[in-house]
């Protein structure tokens, strides 16, 4: 498949703010929670733009078992031992069978929690729904009224959102992500559909609207936490904000189209499972040595120059498995083995 400049800037860009918005910093400072707010959705839209139809369900699904299912599995299991190790430093014991079921029932559920199962891997959620918005999009294609439906099922996930916050139901990653980031993924399967953002623009337009978008999207932002009372109104400038800082990123990411990328913006793009699925134990193990090391402490959390300085770090920690995983091992990047290839 043609590589396009700016999905690879953008990629690369929002996996190594995911890293960044995972170390623990002040919820106090509103551009860390904007960031959090606001970066998963350039997965789901870049998700459904590169989205194909390979033809039949069948083929769909070895595409999605090979990029989606496989990689959850895997690197759940490569993280067992890790919490099973942070179990031990915590308690002071390791886990008996009943408690390390646990977090493998969790994974099971999609990185649920609840009395009897415990996340697992929490940033894997983002794949178990992406995969329910794949599936659920190549049913609404095989129908005459492929797109009415999606926009009625995107309206209907805005509503359950609403009755979520609402109600206040117990949070469950996979479930409230699907509901949160179904437009945004449908909007990008619209835009790759039309073959839109394909073609080069002028690098002054896109600084522009970038400029734009992003700030009306802050703007909107300090009034969503204001709002916070008004559900409707909040639940309303979420997807607004999240709207626009999307949009701010891909103009922004346009204005490099015409460059060469760089071939670690390239690899760190091909690479983004890795870091997603090893960035948590990695944090962890950050966490751990810099607070034997220092005063660091957790509750406290990072400055964002400290955030910034460790996120790059990590990544380039991960860095040499993409280059790796590309020669030997494919299916940590979400890809099918050499020899099962047709």
């Amino acid at each position: 498949m043609e590589r396009i400049n700016w999905v690879d800037w953008a990629k690369c860009l929002a996996v190594m703010t995911v890293v960044f918005c995972h170390l623990p910093q002040s919820q106090e400072w509103m551009y860390f929670r904007y960031l959090q707010t606001c970066i998963i959705t350039v997965f789901f839209f870049l998700s459904g733009y590169l989205k194909h139809d390979r033809g039949t369900m069948a083929a769909n699904w070895r595409k999605y078992w090979w990029g989606l299912v496989v990689p959850y599995g895997l690197y759940n299991i490569v993280m067992l031992p890790y919490w099973a190790i942070r179990y031990n430093i915590k308690i002071g014991d390791w886990p008996d069978v009943a408690t390390l079921a646990k977090p493998v029932i969790g994974a099971l559920l999609m990185e649920h929690e609840c009395g009897w199962a415990e996340i697992l891997n929490g940033a894997l959620w983002y794949l178990p729904a992406i995969l329910l918005m794949h599936l659920l999009t190549d049913l609404c294609h095989r129908t005459r009224h492929e797109h009415l439906l999606m926009t009625g099922i995107c309206l209907l996930s805005c509503v359950a959102y609403y009755l979520y916050r609402y109600y206040e139901v117990p949070p469950s990653l996979t479930p409230i992500g699907f509901i949160r980031r179904l437009p945004y993924f449908y909007l990008g399967y619209l835009c790759g559909q039309r073959q839109l953002l394909r073609h080069a623009s002028s690098r002054w337009r896109n600084a522009l609207l970038c400029g734009v978008f992003l700030t009306v999207s802050v703007w909107l932002f300090y009034w969503h936490v204001d709002a916070r009372w008004q559900l409707p109104l909040h639940i309303t400038l979420f997807y607004a904000v999240n709207a626009g800082f999307l949009l701010g990123v891909v103009y922004g990411c346009r204005i490099l189209e015409s460059l060469t990328t760089p071939r670690w913006v390239t690899n760190i793009s091909t690479g983004t499972l890795i870091i997603i699925g090893l960035q948590w134990m990695t944090i962890g193990t950050a966490n751990y040595c810099l607070s034997q090391l220092t005063d660091f402490n957790t509750a406290t959390g990072y400055t964002w120059w400290e955030a910034l300085t460790i996120t790059v770090a990590i990544t380039a920690l991960l860095y040499p498995l993409i280059p790796f995983a590309k020669r030997y091992a494919p299916v940590l990047l979400g890809k099918r083995p050499t020899t099962d290839r047709n």
